[in-house]
């Protein structure tokens, strides 16, 4: 069964409060950095953004808190980068 209410998990990440969310209903994905939208994906490539950082595991379709957790690093690990 799909989850109603958006999958969200928040870190810490040097000092700003960083969230990923994800709705199974619509597969959109959002990064935000302290309330401010800073990445937003919708399916295929929300899909495979989460694919990419926890293997195929559900094909990025119902990702755990885990693997979202390992997305929102990754992607601030790449903002900081540029």
């Amino acid at each position: 069964m799909l989850r109603n209410d958006p999958r969200r998990v928040t870190a810490q990440v040097d000092g700003a409060d960083i969230c990923a969310e994800y709705s199974e209903l619509t597969g959109q994905l959002c990064l935000r950095q302290d309330g401010t939208l800073v990445r937003e994906w919708f399916p295929p490539h929300s899909w495979m953004a989460i694919a990419s950082v926890a293997g195929a595991r559900h094909w990025g379709t119902r990702p755990t808190d885990d693997e979202l957790l390992a997305l929102l690093h990754n992607e601030m690990a790449l903002l900081r980068a540029t």
